[in-house]
């Protein structure tokens, strides 16, 4: 493992995606064993045929599900209305969310009334069973874009070695004199960590505007990811941290940030 102190001056290397290699883990649950047995057939087939490497797990009951595999897979597949059982898909949704926040759960369902309480569990998409053959496949590469997105990562040298900072993990870039200072809180720790390099911020900001990073002032670019509330001229982070936002570009900036959300 690499290791910087904070007084580090490094060099950037372009942002580049690191999913490489990466296996897609995917579970479904759904008490129809030829409608489950059917998702999996369609879900490795569009695997397939775009190359992705993939893994799927099965299951037709919810209290057969490993307890790790709530934390462990990428994308979720879920029923909501299990028949004869108490629990509902929200609820396994709701366990799965609280065991991995980045999960992406879609519901597939005969029962559209069911939408609105998938807002609480931040479902990526509801499938209508009916219509599961035709947009499938859409909804399987768009969940695998969003993957990809959340695994890219930017790469900076340190000392002569390159270190490997996943995107998610960075919470803002602040412009100080002649050096960019990258700000990391990374996954499943509450310390964060600075990293020194030489750059401008203008220049990471062409660079990684597309990849969710939102310019609120002139020494501030911002992980979209990591905002939790954007009000009153100021981003609060999800690590309590708030910083000021220009007040010149507040409700431009405030636009993109819901428009960017909203996709999520």
């Amino acid at each position: 493992m690499i290791k910087a102190n904070n007084d580090s001056i490094c060099s950037a290397v372009p942002c580049q995606a690191v999913i490489g290699g990466y296996m897609i883990r995917v579970l479904l649950c759904d008490d129809n064993a030829p409608f489950l047995e059917s998702l999996r057939g369609e879900i490795r087939r569009i695997l397939k045929v775009h190359k992705i490497e993939g893994v799927i797990h099965m299951y037709s009951c919810v209290e057969e599900i490993p307890e790790h595999l709530l934390s462990d897979c990428d994308i979720y597949f879920l029923d909501i209305d299990f028949e004869k059982k108490q629990y509902t898909g929200i609820d396994l949704a709701k366990q799965i969310r609280t065991n991995n926040p980045n999960a992406i759960i879609v519901f597939a369902t005969n029962f559209i009334e069911y939408a609105p309480e998938g807002y609480e569990v931040q479902a990526f998409r509801y499938l209508l069973k009916r219509d599961i053959h035709a947009k499938l496949e859409q909804c399987l590469l768009q969940t695998i874009s969003k993957l990809r997105t959340e695994h890219e990562s930017i790469q900076i040298n340190i000392a002569g070695e390159i270190l490997t900072i996943p995107l998610v993990e960075i919470l803002y870039i602040e412009s100080q004199a002649h050096l960019a200072l990258i700000h990391v809180l990374k996954k499943g720790t509450q310390t964060t960590k600075t990293y020194r390099f030489y750059s401008s911020l203008s220049n990471l900001e062409q660079e990684l505007s597309t990849q969710g990073f939102l310019r609120i002032q002139k020494s501030y670019l911002v992980n979209m990811r990591r905002i939790r509330k954007y009000q009153c001229n100021e981003a609060q982070l999800d690590n309590g941290q708030v910083l000021r936002v220009s007040e010149k570009n507040y409700a431009e900036n405030k636009k993109r940030y819901l428009l960017w959300k909203g996709r999520r």
